[in-house]
Formats: structure tokens, sequence, C-alpha cells
């Protein structure tokens, strides 16, 4: 079983509720061996990588994702825009 730490926070998004639990849980990313990281930010996006603790002097162990990549998803509903029948 995994072990996070991080800001719970209540999900304002508008969706349905059968399409999320309610809840978010932001967890900090170690984007350095991302090229591409500053072009993703904002943008909805799928990251591999593990998870490890790392302790920084002032702020102590902190849960951090490590990605090893990333990649954009592109919206619904932005793909949909983009299809002629």
């Amino acid at each position: 079983m995994a072990y996070l730490e991080g800001r719970l926070r209540r999900d304002e998004g508008g969706k349905a509720e059968s399409e999320g639990t309610g809840y978010i849980l932001e967890v900090e990313v170690d984007m350095s061996d991302v090229v591409e990281a500053e072009d993703l930010v904002g943008e909805q996006v799928a990251l591999p990588g593990d998870a490890t603790l790392i302790d920084f002097p002032e702020r102590g162990k902190i849960l951090v994702f490590k990605a090893n990549s990333a990649a954009a998803i592109e919206d619904e509903e932005e793909g949909a825009e983009g299809e002629t029948e």
C-alpha cells in the first residue's frame, strides 16, 4: 500500500459526482529529467516515474514524485472540436 502526504483540498472542478471522488491531493513533482517541463506547465499531463521522500533542510521530509518523462494529454472537448462529420 502506498503512503502519500500532501495538501488535501476539495475538487471544485464542477465534475459530475461519478467522475471523481470530490477531493484532490497535491504532490510535489521533480521534473528535472523532463526537457520540455516548462512547455507543459498548466497542461493536463501524464507522468511516469517513482515517488520518493526528499529531506529538505528547511521543509523536512517531503514526498516528491520523480517524473522520468511527461506528455500532455489532450482534453476530450478540444479533440472533439477538431473532428468533422
